[in-house]
Formats: C-alpha cells, structure tokens, sequence
C-alpha cells in the first residue's frame, strides 16, 4: 500500500504522468500466508496449508488483497487483480480469490495467469482485461492537497491507507515537524517510512 500511495501522490504529482490501471499481483500461497499461515522457509518443504485446498485460511488472508484493491480505488484507479496460478491451487481457491475481488473489494476484474507454465500464452485473458480496464474513464485524484499542514498530510495517509483512527507524536516529531514547516517544507508531499508492524 505504501509503495501505491508514495508513486501516487509523489511521482505522479511531479511528473503528471497518471497510471491508467493498477495491476495488483496476488498468489493463493501469499494469501495463505497473509491469513496467517506458516512461514514459507527457503529449502524447506511447503506445509500442507500451502499444498493443500484451506478456503478458511484463504479466506483470512484474502482481507489483505482487498485493502489494496481499496487504496488503488481510493486514487480513482481501476483495478485488476492477476491471480498467478500454481498447481498446488485448486479450482475453489482461484473462484474464491476471482469472486472476492470483484464482488467485494470493486476491481474491474481478477483473471488467473499461467505464465509461469504456458508462456505469453498464459497470460493472454490477464492482457486484455488489463487493456479493458485501462480504458475505462477514471477520475484520478491525490490523496492529499500540499497546502495541507506536516501533520493533515500524515493522517490522511494514517487514516486512508491503514485505518488509523489517528496519529500520536512524540516530542521529537512534534520539533522535526515544527522545523520543516518553518523551512517551508511543509508544501511538499509527504514520503513516510514505516516498519513491517
């Protein structure tokens, strides 16, 4: 989400250049393992969560994907959702997957690819969909205006990109943000860093 909100709302402000689609890459195993599966260790047989059918870990998992399907929505984007196959997946894990992302997180379309197996041949349905959807009329807009304060810009990225209610500064914060206003830094995008927790 983060990586989405800072080439929104920095590099396409700066270049005005605007994306046309937002191609989210999903697997069964990563939300498998977003649900709260094991962790995937280099060198280590897969466990069984990951090679066979579990509906209810996928589904656990596959509230990740659509909050990302609903942060691109946010920036007035559509959306199309790749569902990179494996052969541990199975027909009711891809449907799932399919299902939710348009039905419940609004993206244009979710299509299984198999380029992995198939080639360019495998990702033909992926193609076009993305081409129909990148010529649908979108409505772009930025997350924030600059001519909000240090702190406006940063809620909204808080509150927008990861449910924050708000944001809690310590002391040091509250002087860095006071010294970049005075600087006049204050008009220009916010770029913030955050840690996997």
């Amino acid at each position: 989400d983060m990586g989405m909100e800072k080439f929104f709302d920095i590099k396409c402000r700066y270049s005005g250049r605007i994306p046309n689609v937002v191609v989210l890459v999903a697997t069964v195993r990563a939300l498998k393992m977003h649900g709260g599966g094991p962790a995937v260790v280099a060198g280590k047989p897969l466990d069984k969560e990951y090679t066979e059918e579990n509906l209810d870990l996928l589904r656990a998992g596959i509230e990740n994907m659509l909050h990302h399907i609903k942060t691109a929505r946010k920036f007035g984007i559509p959306v199309v959702v790749a569902v990179n196959q494996f052969f541990t997946d199975t027909e009711a894990e891809l449907e799932l997957v399919r299902k939710a992302a348009v039905e419940e997180g609004g993206a244009e379309a979710a299509v299984v690819s198999t380029h992995w197996e198939l080639g360019g041949a495998g990702a033909v349905d992926l193609a076009k969909a993305v081409v129909e959807a990148a010529e649908k009329p979108s409505q772009f807009q930025f997350l924030y205006d600059l001519n909000l304060s240090i702190k406006e810009k940063i809620e909204a990225i808080a509150r927008e990109v990861y449910g924050a209610d708000g944001v809690d500064y310590l002391p040091e914060a509250e002087a860095r943000i006071e010294d970049y206003t005075r600087l006049g830094f204050d008009k220009l995008p916010i770029c913030m860093a955050k840690t996997h927790l």
